[in-house]
């Protein structure tokens, strides 16, 4: 490879990087809200799958229910990373997809 070619791959790296990092920003600042399907866990992240907030329903905090409180922290939980996974894959794929047909 001539050192022409090398600079012309090292600068669309350089672009396939910066709109990574652009990906990220957005990532980071998207937010989801889910619920477990008792509605009685709801749990808040972002979509790089930071957990941002959680509510738990008053009728779950006593020590009779926490074998359901507990199954329903990790169902809401679970679910919320499942959906911030997907819209992580797809940004990332946009923006690689963005990258492959430059023009």
């Amino acid at each position: 490879m001539e050192n022409q070619d090398l600079r012309a791959l090292f600068g669309d790296l350089d672009k396939l990087r910066e709109s990574l990092v652009e990906v990220e920003k957005s990532l980071r600042r998207g937010t989801l809200t889910v619920s477990s399907p008792n509605n009685l866990v709801s749990v808040s992240i972002n979509y790089q799958q930071e957990l941002l907030d959680i509510f738990i329903d008053s009728s779950l905090l006593s020590p009779a229910r926490a074998g359901l409180l507990k199954a329903s922290v990790v169902e809401a939980v679970n679910e919320a990373i499942r959906v911030s996974r997907n819209k992580m894959l797809e940004e990332t794929a946009r923006a690689v997809s963005a990258f492959n047909n430059r023009g």
